[in-house]
């Protein structure tokens, strides 16, 4: 006999773990099923022990870039004319990570259970978010279901894209920002204190200026743990604040308020969201079910809340269009496109065309943005450092006029 280790469902979908004996894992399974419990895993406790090990020593576990693999297969081999958990299955047989690998294991066997695609791809909720479940299930009710998987890889390619267009936009601003501070810290705590021996050698008493260089130089070199404490530890206090509910309100709020970043925010959720309304709607979900799935794609609690009032307006009958434009939050021609595109019919391709305009925009502001950073840096560290060394070489200038 063999102790096997499970996790199974109960009748109430409460999660059951604990241990069993049996011959096999199909003796096992059969024993939960009989007491009332659906087996999701099961496997030999010491096998259980070693792999968990395994995953916290490697990280072996299932990232954005498997999901994307996995829409993308699935959608080719569906297309191949392949059976769902037959496409699962080879998928899996074809799989060199562990994780990834039972990953698929586990939606082939809840698909042979029964379960739809849809719903087992919701049992996964970090992995598949709403507005991926919802498109799935209107393939599955539509018969396309390899169709919709394509749409699926679409729209998240689009955002990988823009997300990446920003990040690598940010590398080379970040690094100026990072040599500046490294050149500022060598010139304070290394250079500095140089300058001071020196001038307490002569005897001549400094400006100003120089003295409250100095001064602070000194500060910094004695006190250097405790400043580095303070660097860390203000901006590490922020951030947890900030990702407080009360924190990311105000930070929410305030991102609206500040001019250069409200219009890179405002165009970035605009994309955001009829980009998901445009993919929702045109894949045959309700314009209602796409506005809630859209507020959680939003980022901002702003837009969070007015797309949940949309959704209200939109029950009780009114236009989502003049809802949303009306707001201040969303531009006012994104507005009057979409009454139109409800007067005509076309939400879907109008969602489309409006998310193309605002993301064309956004890169454009973006590079902008970065383009006005870049100098601004530059320019900001060379005058610090100039000022220092230009104040320095005064005062060597005039000591040296004293002994001449």
């Amino acid at each position: 006999m063999t102790l096997f280790s499970y996790i199974a469902q109960a009748a109430d979908r409460d999660i059951k773990r604990g241990t069993l004996e049996g011959e096999s894992r199909e003796e096992v399974a059969a024993r939960l099923m009989q007491s009332g419990l659906r087996p999701l895993e099961i496997r030999r406790a010491l096998e259980g022990r070693a792999s968990f090990s395994f995953k916290g020593l490697h990280r072996d576990r299932v990232n954005r870039r498997d999901i994307d693999f996995f829409t993308k297969q699935v959608s080719l081999l569906l297309g191949a004319g392949l059976s769902l958990d037959g496409a699962l299955r080879t998928i899996k047989q074809h799989s060199h990570k562990n994780s990834f690998r039972e990953f698929v294991g586990d939606l082939e066997r809840k698909v042979k259970e029964g379960k739809s695609f849809s719903e087992a791809l919701a049992d996964y909720p970090r992995h598949f978010p709403p507005m991926y479940v919802n498109i799935v299930k209107a393939g599955e009710e539509g018969g396309v279901l390899s169709a919709m998987l394509i749409k699926i890889a679409e729209y998240q390619a689009s955002f990988q894209e823009l997300k990446q267009f920003v990040i690598s936009a940010s590398i080379y601003p970040a690094f100026l920002l990072v040599v500046g501070f490294v050149a500022m810290t060598i010139l304070v705590v290394a250079i500095l204190p140089r300058f001071e021996l020196l001038f307490e050698g002569v005897g001549q008493s400094l400006p100003l200026n120089v003295k409250l260089m100095m001064d602070g130089a000194r500060l910094i070199s004695n006190h250097l743990l405790l400043v580095l404490l303070f660097l860390v530890g203000v901006p590490a206090a922020l951030i947890r604040y900030l990702r407080s509910p009360a924190g990311r309100e105000t930070l929410d709020r305030l991102a609206l308020r500040l001019p250069v970043v409200a219009g890179f925010v405002r165009d970035l959720e605009t994309t955001r969201i009829f980009r998901t309304l445009e993919v929702l709607v045109n894949n045959g979900v309700h314009l209602a079910t796409a506005l809630r799935i859209s507020s959680g794609v939003a980022g901002n609690r702003e837009f969070q809340r007015l797309l949940q009032q949309a959704t209200a307006a939109l029950k009780e009958g009114q236009r989502v269009g003049g809802k949303l434009k009306g707001s201040g939050l969303l531009p006012d021609l994104a507005g009057d496109l979409l009454s139109i595109g409800e007067e005509s019919g076309r939400v879907g391709q109008v969602c489309g065309q409006i998310a193309d305009h605002y993301e064309e925009g956004l890169r454009l502001k973006t590079k902008r943005i970065i383009a006005l950073i870049e100098p601004l840096f530059i320019l900001t560290i060379a005058l610090v450092a100039g000022y220092v060394v230009i104040s320095m070489l005064s005062v060597i200038l005039s000591i040296n006029e004293i002994a001449v």
